[in-house]
């Protein structure tokens, strides 16, 4: 048996894994696509403006179509009533009702405008004029839709629980919006919100984990995943300053990862101008969240994995070979880390989303400097594809500790299991430290 196989099957017998007795796992993913369009909607007014001009009653005045419905004897009643005319005044009452628009008081208070109103939030009578209304086929994506003074307009999608509804509500979306009008040098943003249920537990038990193991990988996941001017959205997806208390960060709105009280939302994937390499990122990000162990984040990690992130997403600096280095040994450690809810998704979704990743990382979006654009149908799973469970061990930089009940044993041998370069090292190892002879027997009997 492979390490990493070992290590897996340490962590099941934690009972420390997503899923264990077959509990209802269900999740929900949804993105805010930022454009540049320039405009506003009905929803985002406290009022509408065409009724401090109400076509309606400007037509009726101007046509005196009010006298149709005019009682002259209840007009002569009211005129001597305030003193306009003398109760035995020989005068016409219409010219009365003209001069001190009496015609407002007596028939149009008793007239109703409003009922069934033509002009009343119809953004073809819209005074501004640069109403944006939304088309029939993408409504029913939606969640709002809003003007952002950082870009422009907004369309928030509502939350899937299925990647292969939310692939195609996006690119509808897209499609309807117009790739022209998504502009990343122009701050366009996609953030992406995941949350989950499973059983009677959910993220918000975990949220902290999930924060920190996303802001983990967030420089690896830019550099796969971010147009070469993300740069230009800085000041919407900060990293922590600080590695002291980094997780009290989340709960900061601008944060990369930000903690919301509905969802983890993640901060530093652009709108999705190239649909395929948003829908990808997405099922990694999910991919992430569903696991609920945590990977160790020391200092040193998370100064390194803090520098290429602003060089990245700060500067649009270009990456040396030793931060390329580093990104390749965490490229491994997100494949270890992700790959059996991946291939969960892959099935979902009928990509294998295992070779795509592959290949996103190898031809990093980052370093694109063409409108080309990811296409996930290559990737489609023929009819009996097997994925390949055994993978050979590699020894990374960063190393990894799956929390279980004794944090300090799991601890323990999960570092002997990455130090180790096969099974019989890795049993050598345990029983030369003394570790308890019942593990060590049980962990015999899974090799």
């Amino acid at each position: 048996m492979e390490i990493d196989e070992v290590v897996d099957r340490i962590i099941e017998e934690s009972g420390k894994l997503l899923v264990t007795v077959k509990p209802e796992l269900r999740y929900k993913i949804g993105t805010e696509i930022e454009t540049i369009i320039e405009g506003r909607t009905c929803e985002a007014c406290d009022y509408c403006e065409i009724c401090d001009n109400c076509p309606v009653c400007l037509n009726c005045q101007e046509h005196r179509l009010y006298c149709q419905n005019c009682d002259k004897e209840e007009i002569r009643r009211y005129a001597i009533e305030q003193g306009y005319i003398d109760e035995d005044e020989d005068i016409n009452i219409c010219d009365i009702c003209q001069e001190y628009n009496l015609y407002n008081v007596i028939i149009c208070e008793r007239c109703q405008p409003c009922a069934d109103c033509n002009y009343f939030q119809n953004p073809e009578y819209c005074p501004h004029g640069d109403v944006y209304e939304i088309t029939d086929n993408i409504k029913q994506y939606l969640d709002d839709i809003y003007y952002d003074e950082s870009c422009g307009m907004e369309f928030v999608t509502k939350p899937f629980s299925s990647l292969k509804d939310y692939w195609k509500a996006v690119k509808e979306i897209v499609k309807v919006v117009g790739k022209e009008n998504i502009d990343i040098s122009e701050k366009c943003g996609g953030h992406i919100n995941i949350s989950w249920t499973n059983g009677n537990k959910s993220w918000l038990d975990y949220d902290t984990i999930i924060a920190s193991n996303i802001l983990f990988f967030s420089d690896l996941l830019s550099y796969m995943f971010c147009f070469p001017d993300t740069y230009e959205r800085y000041e919407y997806k900060e990293f922590p300053d600080e590695y002291d208390n980094y997780k009290d960060h989340f709960i900061n709105k601008y944060c990369c990862v930000h903690l919301k009280g509905y969802a983890v939302e993640i901060r530093f994937p652009d709108s999705p101008k190239d649909v395929d390499n948003h829908v990808l990122l997405t099922a990694t990000l999910l991919a992430i969240a569903l696991k609920t162990y945590e990977i160790p984040f020391d200092e040193p990690n998370f100064n390194k994995t803090k520098e290429i992130y602003e060089k990245i997403n700060y500067y649009g600096k270009e990456l040396n070979k030793l931060d390329k280095l580093y990104l390749r040994n965490k490229f491994k450690l997100l494949i270890k880390f992700i790959r059996k809810p991946l291939i969960k998704l892959s099935k979902e979704l009928g990509v294998n989303l295992l070779k795509a990743l592959e290949y996103r990382f190898k031809y990093p979006k980052y370093e694109e400097f063409t409108d080309s654009e990811f296409d996930l149908s290559k990737f489609a799973i023929k009819q009996n594809t097997k994925y390949r469970t055994k993978s050979k061990t590699t020894q990374l930089q960063t190393k990894i500790i799956f929390v279980e009940t004794d944090d300090k044993l799991n601890t323990i041998i999960t570092k002997i299991a990455w130090s180790s370069n096969n099974f019989n090292e890795f049993i050598s190892k345990l029983e030369s430290l003394g570790i308890d002879r019942k593990v060590v027997n049980q962990i015999k009997a899974w090799g």
